[in-house]
């Protein structure tokens, strides 16, 4: 018979597959939606960018305490809900000084473990292709709602095509990997849930091509 919980303590049961994948898919819609207000940035261009910010803020709030809630109860690489009785493989992930316990479909375990050693092992290169050009991109943005918008063409331009090229490597480079502790996790850990691993990596690849093509033409263009 199993225990009843001490007075105070909250007991949190199995997450519903609704939570666990269906407010996973909204939460992941945000960030389409911060790419839209910074690439885009329509009219008044201000309000995009404070959108944005505070859009990004929230979300970690957010997404944070969600993630912690449903590691366990679905696979980190294809977001399948893994039961009681399903084949399953723990997977441990060292995000900053926090190790957390997630869970794979017993045959996904290995492509997790290769991609998270890959990411590590890149996590420079990444980081530079990801975050320089955001921080040019902010900077432009900011410059724009000051009445100085000119570099804004070039350099949202710029960040496509360098971001483009980057999230590319990022979602590839794991093929051929092989797997070495410990799994360190060098971006948000909780962004990773969101989808599952790979259906992640494969939005990253088609928005990375397009924005590929058009990051070049438009500074051909320009």
């Amino acid at each position: 018979m199993p225990h009843p919980a001490a007075p105070g303590v909250k007991v949190m049961g199995v997450p519903s597959r609704l939570f666990a994948q269906g407010f996973g898919l909204l939460l992941f819609l945000f960030i389409p939606l911060v790419l839209f207000l910074f690439v885009r940035h329509p009219e008044p261009i201000g309000a995009s960018l404070a959108v944005g910010i505070t859009v990004i803020i929230g979300h970690r709030r957010v997404a944070r305490p969600w993630s912690a809630r449903v590691r366990r109860a679905k696979c980190l690489w294809c977001n399948r809900m893994l039961g009681p009785g399903s084949p399953a493989a723990d997977l441990e992930l060292a995000a900053g000084t926090d190790r957390l316990a997630a869970r794979c479909c017993a045959e996904h375990r290995a492509p997790a473990a290769r991609f998270f050693t890959w990411l590590d092992r890149a996590k420079a290169p990444l980081r530079i292709g990801i975050f320089v050009p955001l921080l040019a991109l902010l900077a432009a943005l900011a410059s724009a709602t000051l009445g100085h918008g000119s570099t804004l063409p070039t350099t949202t331009a710029l960040f496509q095509l360098i971001v483009g090229l980057t999230v590319n490597l990022g979602a590839w480079g794991y093929l051929g990997q092989k797997e070495r502790s410990p799994l360190c996790v060098p971006f948000p850990v909780h962004n990773f849930f969101l989808l599952g691993v790979r259906n992640v990596l494969w939005v990253l690849r088609i928005v990375g091509i397009w924005w590929i093509w058009t990051g070049a033409r438009g500074l051909i263009g320009g």
